[in-house]
């Protein structure tokens, strides 16, 4: 797996997690390694690995490979997250800084694959963002029943507030009134 930061500043860090999946790093008998990249105080990687065990068991069934922990890995530090401009995954972008914030694109893409269809998932951020907004607000209720739900709504959509007023605003620049051209 290959983590990709592309920063402010226009440089760019890429941390490859391949050496980790060879027998010798994490113990002999390794079956498999798992790695779960988690964002709190800055980016995390956690890996675990399945210790394969020797031979058959008595019945003759395959033998169980259990599950057991390996390390942390602290990537990213608050302060090198804050100036990260996006974060890929594997050659696909997993955050996304959209004004002061990052923002959970896949959680956006799910929302937007579960509620408007695959279609939508090729339009700009902004426009996604738009629809879905507007598609949200009518599944939590007509007429202001919705009133208080904006943290859930914010969450379905991968950011927060603070992103989303951001590309409100752009998306209104953008998009406004075609008859002030």
């Amino acid at each position: 797996m290959k983590v990709t930061v592309h920063y402010e500043g226009g440089s760019v860090e890429t941390f490859d997690t391949n050496a980790l999946t060879t027998t010798s790093p994490l113990g002999m008998g390794n079956a498999l390694t798992d790695f779960r990249v988690a964002m709190g105080d800055g980016l995390w990687v956690e890996v675990s690995w399945y210790r394969v065990p020797q031979g058959p068991t008595e019945d003759g069934a395959l033998p169980l490979a259990q599950r057991s922990p390996g390390c942390r890995i602290h990537v990213l530090s608050e302060g090198e997250v804050e100036q990260a401009r996006s974060i890929e995954i594997d050659g696909r972008v997993q955050w996304l800084r959209i004004g002061p914030d990052l923002c959970d694109v896949s959680q956006l893409d799910e929302t937007t694959d579960l509620l408007c269809g695959l279609s939508k998932g090729s339009s700009s951020m902004a426009t996604r963002v738009a629809n879905m907004h507007d598609t949200l607000m009518r599944a939590l209720g007509p007429d202001g029943a919705h009133e208080g739900d904006e943290g859930r709504m914010y969450a379905m959509l991968g950011m927060t507030e603070a992103s989303y007023e951001f590309v409100s605003a752009l998306a209104a620049n953008v998009y406004g009134d075609e008859d002030s051209f």
